[in-house]
């Protein structure tokens, strides 16, 4: 055809394109209004006995609903394969299928159910197509209609830059979308025929055999073979290419147990639908085309969209839709294109609308445009569908509570958490997703009762929207109930039990976590059940800062048992007492923490000692703890840092005097532990437990000052960063405090900073440096007295 280079074995292949034989291989490009309407006329016409289209055979069961009357495009096939493995996890994968009005497999349905034809997918189930083409675990779901084999083709890419199109899909609407109405069927296979097994000109039988291209043709073959009467074929235009001459096998069978492998329909949406998202089979910008299919003229977008940036305060004027739609069609005109094809219209938006340049004023515009093109329709199925019961609840909860799952536009709801009944069940179904990471709502702010912030918010403000991708990921989580409710409590008591075993049993902060997840999902029946669980795994966790968090997590629900209806749990002002004394009781085991843990002490340290106060810090308590602060404050060879932190608790609490402390940073600083880090280790732990003793104790000031005086620059040098590091999380304020205080010591009066000059730390460092340098130099030169001096 014009504009295709001709290529032998194409253009035989090509020839053999004949209506009267008793099989028709009909090529396709997914999601094309032309092959849709030219598969559906000649359906029509031929009225064969037998229909056969590219897609999982397992799904052919689907087909009647597929077309039910209630059935509102678009919608997808979604598949399911759980692989399970020996001694591992399982591998999970997933996939869609999309359809819409003008997608020639849907038409192909369509028109072979209405002539009476038998109709049928043919190709590989998804877990055959898994084996075969070895895709990825894990990742997101792909699509069966993928067309990377054409976008792969070089001599395509070459027909781009000789014709003078932008891309592939701009090349097919020049060749195909703008005037299929004027061809008759038999040319428009041709052409389709011919343009498709260019693309396969790339790829030699090696490269289909890795992909498993080969293994699925060869089981396409064999549902043809299979059929005796006539038959319309309906595939891929690559796969069409190969298909007459490709041997008949079926792939060897595959044990999957039923719960395994799932294959249902779905709800879909253009935003997904369209290839300029992400979706990498068929043709962008769908509400473009179903424009056209519906035979609404498409031009009419560029008024919509000149009519929305007007609405959005942009500088457009109906002059300017005007000139767009006028440049549009004098484009189409000069392309020879007898409708106006998507890049006509945006070469129209980009020529009237973009005052200046398109990669600075025309982002704005060009995202609308495309946006507009792409649309926001969503389709829709019948209750007979058969989805799954997780579904059905997901939907009817939603409806129950006001929730808009009729459009994907973003919406947002404010929640009264304390004093509305409903807004907490509204809350709930919006936690439950969350927690089966279904992201259909997002908390874009107020109480996180898990992690303990933003406690003193009563309200709860959720951002939410509908998307296939929900609804997928709902289907994947139907393995653990057929209810929200069900699967949310199924999945946690699952992650509950890998709680218990984690660490022998060292996971009291996850158990107490997933404890206030049930009860912020609103799973009371689990929720008492979780409690008493959770004390089995306090006495077993070895863990202070796991134990401790566990504490703060246990008095979050003690305190915050009103929005979190949990008034009905025996027994948390208990676990909260046997998660203090847990932690105390572990204090001494800390002496032995390694540096790369001690962050994360210290900062349960504070938290300990902060959190008893909302429990009660009683005397019983109070002696608790200070006995083994004791205990870990005096160990002779524990870690520096947390001796430190331990005594400046103890210093806190007020059971230490300050000459004792003082005597005992001192000792620190003149032990030959740890190489001689130790005082600065002792002095960090300190101020991150107490920093207030750098300005209420003197001597510790001047006894840091005189420690620092003593060393020669060698050790300065070496100790320095340690130093910096027990100094690092003063505040301004606090530096500047300190320093008047150490310059007061020196200069036996006020002490002003001097800001005139910025010096860097490379600057300081460079100083000492050429300090060196000189000394030594002096010295060399019999002038050391001089400095001396």
């Amino acid at each position: 055809m014009e504009g295709l280079p001709q290529v032998p074995q194409v253009a035989d292949l090509v020839e053999r394109v004949k209506l009267d034989e008793r099989i028709v291989y009909f090529p396709v490009r997914h999601h094309s209004p032309a092959c849709a309407w030219h598969v559906g006329r000649l359906i029509h016409d031929l009225k064969p006995d037998a229909v056969l289209v590219e897609g999982p055979r397992d799904a052919t069961s689907l087909i009647p609903m597929i077309l039910h009357a209630k059935t509102r495009l678009p919608i997808a096939i979604y598949t399911t394969y759980v692989q399970r493995r020996k001694d591992d996890i399982p591998l999970r994968y997933a996939a869609y299928y999309p359809m819409c009005e003008y997608s020639p497999e849907y038409a192909a349905l369509k028109a072979g159910a209405e002539v009476g034809a038998d109709c049928k997918f043919i190709d590989f189930k998804f877990p055959e197509m898994v084996h075969a083409e070895d895709k990825e675990p894990g990742g997101k779901a792909v699509s069966l209609l993928d067309e990377h084999y054409l976008q792969h083709s070089a001599v395509l890419k070459g027909v781009c830059e000789k014709i003078g199109v932008r891309d592939h899909d701009d090349l097919w609407d020049h060749l195909y979308e703008v005037s299929y109405k004027q061809l008759d069927t038999e040319t428009f296979m041709r052409n389709v025929l011919a343009y498709c097994s260019l693309g396969r000109e790339d790829y030699t039988e090696e490269m289909l055999e890795a992909e498993g291209c080969l293994a699925r043709e060869q089981a396409m073959a064999h549902a043809i073979a299979q059929e005796t009467g006539r038959v319309v074929v309906v595939t891929g235009g690559f796969h069409t290419a190969a298909l007459p001459d490709m041997k008949p096998r079926m792939p060897k069978a595959m044990k999957v147990a039923q719960d395994d492998a799932m294959v249902v329909l779905m709800r879909y949406g253009f935003e997904q639908l369209d290839r300029l998202n992400g979706y990498a089979s068929g043709i962008p910008s769908p509400e473009f085309y179903q424009r056209g299919w519906e035979g609404s003229d498409p031009q009419n977008l560029i008024i919509e969209l000149g009519r929305e940036l007007r609405r959005k305060n942009n500088e457009v004027s109906t002059a300017d839709s005007i000139g767009a739609l006028d440049h549009a069609h004098r484009l189409a005109q000069l392309r020879g294109h007898p409708e106006m094809s998507r890049e006509d219209l945006l070469d129209g938006v980009r020529s009237a609308f973009i005052k200046g340049s398109e990669d600075v004023e025309g982002v704005l515009i060009l995202a609308h445009a495309r946006k507009m093109l792409a649309g926001s329709r969503i389709g829709d199925l019948p209750a007979e569908a058969g989805q799954p019961p997780i579904i059905t609840d997901f939907r009817s909860t939603a409806g129950r509570l006001g929730i808009d799952i009729g459009s994907v536009d973003a919406k947002e709801v404010t929640l009264d958490l304390y004093r509305n009944r409903k807004h907490r069940e509204v809350s709930r179904f919006f936690q439950r997703l969350r927690f089966l990471n279904v992201e259909f709502g997002e908390n874009v702010r107020g109480p996180d009762f898990v992690s303990g912030e933003g406690l003193e918010r009563i309200q709860e403000v959720w951002r939410y929207h509908w998307a296939p991708r929900h609804e997928a990921a709902l289907i994947e989580r139907s393995l653990y109930g057929s209810t929200l409710e069900e699967a949310a409590a199924a999945l946690l008591l699952e992650q509950f039990a890998e709680a218990e075993k984690q660490g022998q049993g060292r996971r009291a902060d996850l158990a107490a976590r997933l404890l206030l997840e049930a009860c912020r999902m609103g799973l009371h029946r689990q929720s008492q059940m979780l409690l008493d669980r959770t004390t089995g795994v306090v006495n077993e966790d070895g863990s202070f800062p796991s134990v401790v968090s566990a504490f703060e997590s246990v008095l979050v629900l003690n305190v915050s048992r009103e929005p979190l209806e949990a008034h009905h749990l025996e027994g948390v002002p208990e676990l909260a007492e046997l998660l203090y004394a847990r932690a105390c009781y572990l204090l001494p085991e800390l002496a032995a923490t390694p540096d790369e843990e001690l962050n994360g002490v210290l900062n349960s340290l504070n938290a300990l000692q902060q959190s008893v106060q909302t429990l009660g810090d009683d005397s019983d308590r109070q002696g608790l703890r200070w006995q083994h602060l004791r205990t870990l404050s005096g160990s002779a060879d524990g870690n520096p840092v947390i001796r430190g932190a331990a005594t400046g608790l103890l210093f806190g609490d007020g059971q230490i005097y300050p000459e004792k402390l003082a005597d005992q940073l001192a000792a620190s600083f003149h032990s030959d532990h740890q190489e001689g880090a130790a005082g600065a280790g002792y002095l960090r732990g300190l101020l991150s437990t107490a920093r207030s003793v750098l300005w209420q104790i003197p001597e510790v000031v001047s006894e840091i000052h005189g420690v620092l005086a003593n060393w020669d620059e060698a050790r300065f040098v070496n100790q320095l960063p340690h130093m910096r590091l027990a100094l690092a999380d003063l505040t301004p304020r606090e530096c500047d405090h300190v320093a008047r205080t150490v310059g007061a010591n020196l200069c036996a009066g006020t002490f002003e900073a001097h800001r005139d000059h910025q010096f860097s730390e490379a600057d300081l460092l460079r100083s000492v440096e050429l300090n060196k340098h000189v000394t030594e130099s002096l010295t060399k030169d019999g002038l050391g007295s001089f400095i001396a001096g």
